[in-house]
């Protein structure tokens, strides 16, 4: 253990000898979704590995030591299992309403936010004095409100989205999204609407752009205010969540071109999808062995993170059971619990997979997934085809636009029976059609000039070392909507018009009553 520090020590010392500058990071992740969490603390180790300290705001531990590195935990986190039950996922069809889900997202970040913020620990580490940060790196995740902390450490921000991107980003770095062939974060549209969908896009994004200014951002405003009012010494009125929004620096977005079609970009977005994906581990030694002797094949089923197997209704975990055993192939299935009984001999049931690894295995033929962003980009990364078992959030998008790119499959949940679940995996097993055109998404998701992780620490270092780049940042994001859009010309040049017409008008009347007057003298 002696040996590890002393390593730890020469080795920081090297990159502070080097040039390498050692900056304090702060990250916010208040969100308690585990997946979330398991993104950034890909950010997190590369951070300290590379002689930073990092102080987290977050819902769960490490979970292992790591050097240079401060939790701030908020213990007990969000009950999220009970204000959202995972049983009311797999039986209630609420989630198919986009109007209901922007309300959902609201809720969630406002109840979050204020969870976190009110949390005993986080009060402490506001009122504390003796801390500086270089800079702040928050989840953009409908937490706006602990932005406030940019502005008590006077830190530069960076924000990364781990649900890819959406209309209320673009206008934090001062663009307006086209919605004539961008479609909503919540729609699975691609950039050929019709016009039904398109009007339909138009709808959505009004709601959501007017909800968002009108009520949630002032809900965001209002409860920063309420927290850092309280434990902040500060100069003058503390600043609003949306001026500190807009001085975001970059924005890191879990994207790629080849699963989200191309839409206009700005300087500090960049596009980092696959930046958790690593080099795969070896396998334990069983999940090996088992992989290894599939004559056949493997097929990985797993819903995610939050999204448990074993609390889904007895009669669906049936159905997968007898679809499974009648298939040649091997199957290996994420299920959280030790109560699945009659088990296939071909199906080895695992409480938690390593994912990125199962994928990465050659005999691997078939992924079956809810369709969540990060093992949606695993597949593709490994070039291994999908079905896709989408039920809220961005898995339906995620599913819809993998079909189109010709690798995937979807069957909704509810339609799940004997038959079509058989028929979706021979179909997808036997097609070689999907095998290959999964090889050739995996080809250019890899075909990078910039590693996703190295991209992402790059923008974090340049940000500390320019003192937040202020030089990248589009003075378009303060223009209004009226300037932005050259209303108040046009408005210019109507009215210009109208008075050019109006002065050419009398003008013209009064050369004409002049011309009748000097009729009228002649005569």
């Amino acid at each position: 253990m002696r040996s590890k520090a002393v390593v730890a020590l020469l080795l920081l010392s090297i990159l502070c000898l080097s040039g390498v500058s050692c900056e304090k990071v702060l990250f916010l992740i208040p969100f308690p979704g585990s997946s979330h969490w398991l993104m950034f603390k890909h950010f997190i180790r590369e951070l300290t590995e590379r002689g930073h300290e990092v102080t987290a705001v977050t819902s769960y531990k490490f979970g292992e030591a790591i050097d240079n590195y401060t939790e701030v935990l908020i213990d007990p986190s969000y009950p999220i299992l009970e204000k959202f039950p995972i049983s009311a996922v797999y039986s209630s069809q609420d989630y198919q309403n986009d109007f209901k889900n922007l309300l959902l997202y609201w809720r969630l970040g406002l109840e979050t936010s204020r969870y976190a913020l009110e949390s005993a620990n986080v009060q402490k580490f506001i009122k504390r004095e003796d801390q500086h940060f270089d800079l702040i790196v928050a989840e953009q995740f409908f937490q706006e409100s602990l932005l406030m902390f940019a502005h008590k450490f006077d830190a530069p921000i960076i924000t990364i989205s781990t649900i890819g991107y959406s209309d209320y980003m673009d206008r934090a770095m001062g663009l307006l999204t086209p919605w004539s062939f961008v479609p909503h974060m919540l729609l699975d549209c691609d950039d050929q609407m019709s016009f039904y969908q398109r009007a339909y896009n138009v709808l959505l994004s009004t709601v959501d752009y007017i909800g968002r200014e009108l009520y949630y951002l002032p809900q965001q405003n209002k409860l920063a205010m309420e927290i850092f009012d309280r434990f902040v010494d500060h100069h003058g009125p503390l600043p609003t969540v949306q001026s500190l929004e807009k001085s975001i620096s970059a924005m890191l977005v879990n994207s790629h071109q080849t699963l989200a079609k191309p839409r206009p970009s700005m300087v500090g977005i960049a596009n980092i999808a696959g930046a958790h994906i690593k080099p795969p581990k070896p396998l334990p030694q069983d999940l090996q062995k088992f992989m290894d002797e599939a004559e056949h094949g493997v097929i990985y089923f797993s819903l995610g993170a939050y999204l448990q197997s074993s609390l889904m209704p007895l009669e669906k975990r049936s159905i997968l059971l007898n679809v499974f055993a009648k298939l040649q192939q091997r199957v290996i299935w994420k299920y959280e619990s030790g109560d699945l009984t009659d088990v296939p001999d071909n199906v080895l049931i695992r409480r938690w997979a390593p994912q990125n690894d199962i994928l990465a295995h050659k005999n691997v033929i078939l992924f079956i997934s809810h369709g969540g962003l990060f093992g949606t980009f695993e597949s593709m990364h490994h070039g291994v085809p999908t079905l896709f078992i989408p039920f809220f959030a961005d898995q339906p998008r995620n599913a819809a636009r993998g079909v189109r790119s010709g690798y995937a499959r979807k069957l909704s949940f509810k339609d799940i029976t004997e038959d079509s679940l058989f028929e979706n995996i021979r179909e997808m097993v036997q097609n070689k059609e999907y095998s290959t055109r999964a090889q050739e998404i995996s080809v250019i998701f890899r075909d990078r000039l910039v590693d996703p992780m190295n991209e992402s620490i790059f923008w974090m270092e340049y940000v500390m070392r320019n003192k937040g780049a202020r030089h990248l940042k589009s003075q378009a994001v303060n223009l209004s909507l009226v300037q932005y859009l050259l209303l108040d010309i046009v408005a210019s040049v109507l009215v210009a018009g109208v008075v050019f017409e109006m002065v050419l008008k009398v003008c013209c009347l009064c050369r004409k009553q002049k011309d009748t007057r000097y009729k009228k003298k002649q005569n």
